[in-house]
């Protein structure tokens, strides 16, 4: 695949600061099977904006952000698995990369999809997408691979008559529900503060959505996908005695635990991302036609309003950058 001299890319300079967009040389190649691939289309994260405010300030800048890419290969284009691993533990061995523990993600650590080209350090990483549109596909990165996992963890938990609630709608939540849906027999509430993402939940399927006031417990399986004080606070006042509270998003609340803190008997964990398996799996059932993606294409250059938009709470799906 041929290369031009240079190419573009949306750069997050320091923390608290607005994005750039700079015309950068390609950089030498990391090891003996990475490669250089042209991006076509790179998804926009609210993590990226929790990045961008300085929420994990251990992170490297000037970073090129985005976790949720398609490239152009010679095979076609293909789907970039974010969390690189060391490639020599356990974790990676099972194709659990994210808990590798020198996992280097793509678009936190390493430089990621807001840009025309990223170089991938090993083709393991390049899942084929086939006649998938690569701008729903830049999903399977993040926003429909975790809710994927969250559920397919809980699934012996999630049988018919039991109650589930899950608290968000959004990007990822949106999934959350089609999984529900289509992988279990679980009645499905969810809630959220938008009455539009509420009426998406009802039309992927859920059977009752509401504002988080209105909800009335008890639930033997709780999904947040904020993942705020106040949202784990609900959850823990929600959940049955024996229950799951499975926390996704990215908030960094948290909620006292102790003997008499929490229901008791109740399990408590947190889902990370995806292995490649499971985004194998995700690639699956969308080319079975089994999932609906509410997707917006803009251009790269408006990577610094998209943040804006999310900030503002104005993006129902998902933004995707097309290079």
């Amino acid at each position: 695949m041929s290369r031009p001299a240079s190419y573009r890319a949306v750069v997050l300079p320091g923390f608290h600061r607005d994005l750039v967009l700079e015309e950068r040389a390609f950089g030498p190649l990391t090891g003996p099977d990475a490669g250089w691939y042209r991006v076509l289309a790179a998804g926009v994260c609210h993590s990226d904006v929790h990045v961008a405010e300085g929420r994990w300030p251990k992170l490297p800048t000037p970073l090129v952000m985005g976790h949720e890419v398609v490239v152009e290969t010679a095979e076609g284009p293909c789907v970039v698995y974010p969390p690189w691993g060391c490639g020599q533990c356990r974790f990676c061995a099972a194709t659990e990369e994210q808990l590798c523990g020198s996992v280097e993600e793509a678009g936190l650590v390493r430089d990621g999809g807001y840009a025309e080209w990223i170089q991938v350090p090993h083709p393991r990483y390049l899942l084929p997408i086939g006649d998938l549109d690569p701008a729903a596909s830049a999903t399977f990165g993040c926003s429909s691979l975790t809710p994927y996992r969250a559920v397919r963890k809980a699934a012996d938990r999630l049988g018919a008559g039991v109650r589930c609630l899950q608290i968000g709608a959004g990007g990822l939540g949106q999934y959350g529900v089609q999984y529900l849906r289509s992988l279990t027999g679980a009645h499905v509430v969810v809630a959220d503060l938008k009455a539009a993402a509420r009426e998406r939940a009802l039309a992927l399927g859920a059977h009752e959505a509401c504002a988080p006031d209105a909800l009335e417990g008890p639930f033997d399986v709780v999904f947040d996908y904020v993942g705020a004080d106040e949202t784990l606070a609900q959850a823990r006042e929600l959940i049955r005695p024996g229950g799951l509270v499975v926390l996704v998003g990215a908030w960094e609340g948290s909620v006292p635990f102790g003997f008499s803190r929490v229901p008791h008997e109740t399990w408590w964990t947190q889902s990370m991302w995806g292995s490649r398996d499971d985004i194998a799996e995700v690639i699956r059932i969308a080319q079975r036609g089994d999932l609906d993606f509410l997707v917006e294409r803009i251009p790269l250059g408006a990577a610094g309003e998209a943040h804006a938009r999310i900030r503002r709470g104005e993006v129902d799906g998902r933004l995707v950058l097309i290079p």
